[in-house]
């Protein structure tokens, strides 16, 4: 039998005489406390990590599809040919389609591919025989290819007979096929000015001829339902690109405007024994021709055709993709719908219908500048981090580079062109002058800060002007030169220019009689030189050997 010692009971010395101890805690309560507590905080950073990617990436569940921009000469992503064998390059600025062509639609120009003057003709770097040869010997790019206009391969060279190359004149948005997976697939793709395709007879593009793309009609989605990828050329602006009406759309002009009606015109076929004509513009003389639609080909090898080639109207139709996947890169509804997607027809609806734009510093929620200009990756980082800052996430696109909404731009004089203008560049006032001699291409500006800058004198003509003007009434200006590519035009006056008819003959009769003395006394000169020089050098050298 044990006893406690004498005296008060003793605790831990770590407890208050009189106090009650406090009962232990089980160690694998603690030790769950804290998995659980990290557990939460892993589950919270993952939880943060989707939340900002997909609000980096897609807006309401919905990711927006790309709008490629394809230059002239780039042989393009993916292509059907193995090898580009073609060179395109872009047209002269004076043999560009009229700005005053075409109806305003969706954020761009629509126009009927029969439109005098939509294509250029001439000397076209295009050759459909050697696409045909090419697709003869592929046998799986051939079947990719035929698929687009549900026909079979053997039916290739009879297709490609009925299309005749032209050169666009103008930025034009087709579906482009690039060739992936042994299937064709499309995206959305702007080709600019001066590329090469065959047109159908009602003047649709269904080739590229720089890669044998196959090409069709756009989606029925508006522009600004896209964010821009790609690197834009110099004079490339939304509001200048170009699609081709729908078979069952006509643009048609009522009262002096121009106006897309929702029935195309019953149009009569062409006589028997005759061909579809187009009307083109020469780029030599400048003139309206009229070309022969087909029948390029020798057919004479081929086995017999044995089935009827579709009709331009039928393939005339808005994009439609038979997967969901495919519709959600081309801004669809969902797989088998030409319908726009929701998502993309309220962004179009926030932004103006002007595209995001694709890049490292660029918020990809739909901020872009109000020119519809890209800012792309190789833009330098400081210009494109400046724009970014000074855009709030909820502004829209069509708001300026600067954190505040510009005032509409305030035009004074008279004139058919813009002579000088004022802008705001990195925080100081840029006033310019533009000549006042008429011409074509770009022109140099003569600015007060003494950078050198260049503009299209196309960009200062009045429907130029008009159409580049947003609906806050703020003209934007393409440039070239100094830090700001797309300035947003606080003030400018209009200038008739002048035509330096007298000067420019004169010019060229004083070098008519000049040139050929000139020359001829140089030559006759550099060749007594060149023989005395032979004739002294032989002695000296002739010991030697």
């Amino acid at each position: 039998m044990s006893y406690y010692p004498p005296g008060p009971p003793t605790y831990p010395p770590s407890v208050p005489f009189g106090a009650v101890p406090p009962e232990p805690q089980p160690r694998n309560r603690r030790n769950l406390t804290i998995i659980l507590a990290a557990i939460v905080a892993v589950l919270a950073l993952v939880f943060s990590g989707v939340v900002f990617y997909v609000y980096k990436h897609n807006k309401d569940g919905f990711e927006l599809p790309f709008l490629s921009l394809t230059s002239a000469d780039a042989p393009g992503d993916q292509p059907f040919m193995a090898q580009p064998n073609l060179t395109n390059r872009p047209i002269d600025n004076g043999l560009r389609l009229s700005a005053n062509t075409g109806a305003q639609d969706q954020g761009t120009r629509t126009v009927s591919g029969t439109t005098p003057g939509l294509y250029m003709g001439g000397s076209t770097t295009c050759d459909p025989a050697a696409l045909g040869n090419y697709l003869a010997q592929n046998p799986s790019q051939a079947s990719a290819w035929a698929s687009v206009y549900g026909i079979s391969p053997s039916a290739i060279p009879y297709y490609l007979d009925s299309l005749t190359p032209v050169v666009l004149t103008a930025d034009t948005w087709v579906t482009n096929y690039s060739y992936a997976g042994g299937s064709a697939v499309p995206f959305q793709d702007v080709l600019q000015a001066g590329t090469s395709v065959l047109v159908d007879s009602s003047g649709v593009p269904r080739v590229r001829c720089q890669c044998g793309n196959p090409l069709a009609p756009p989606a029925s989605v508006p522009i600004g339902g896209y964010r821009v990828r790609d690197t834009a050329w110099p004079g490339y602006q939304v509001n200048y690109i170009t699609r081709v009406a729908y078979n069952t759309q006509n643009v048609t002009v009522i009262n002096n405007t121009t106006t897309i009606v929702s029935q195309a015109p019953t149009q009569a076929s062409a006589p028997a024994g005759t061909s579809p004509l187009l009307t083109l513009l020469n780029p030599d003389t400048r003139q309206l021709v009229e070309r022969t639609v087909g029948g390029l080909l020798d057919l004479s090898g081929q086995p017999p055709l044995a089935e009827p080639l579709p009709t331009p109207a039928a393939l005339n139709v808005p994009l439609q993709v038979n997967n969901d996947e495919g519709a959600a890169d081309n801004g669809l509804a969902g797989a088998n719908e030409t319908a726009a997607a929701p998502r993309a027809l309220s962004m179009a609806e926030s932004n103006g219908n002007v595209p995001s734009v694709e890049s490292e510093t660029t918020d990809e929620n739909g901020s872009t500048n109000a020119a519809g200009e890209t800012t792309t990756p190789g833009e330098s980082s400081e210009s494109s981090s400046s724009s970014s800052t000074e855009s709030s996430s909820s502004s829209s696109s069509s708001s300026s580079s600067s954190s505040a909404a510009p005032s509409p731009t305030s035009f004074s004089g008279s004139g058919d062109s813009i002579g000088y203008f004022t802008f705001e560049e990195d925080g100081s006032t840029v006033s310019c002058s533009a000549p006042s001699e008429e011409t074509t291409g770009s022109v140099s500006l003569s600015c007060n800060d003494g950078v050198s800058r260049t503009v299209y004198q196309s960009s200062l003509s009045q429907s130029s002007v008009s159409s580049a003007t947003d609906s806050t009434g703020v003209w934007h200006v393409s440039l070239s030169g100094g830090s700001t590519s797309s300035a947003a035009v606080i003030s400018a006056s209009w200038q008739t220019l002048i035509t330096l008819t007298t000067t420019t003959e004169t010019t060229e009769e004083t070098t008519t009689y000049e040139t050929p003395e000139t020359t001829t006394e140089t030559t006759t000169e550099e060749e007594t030189t060149t023989e005395e020089t032979t004739t002294e050098e032989l002695p000296e050298t002739s010991p030697a050997g």
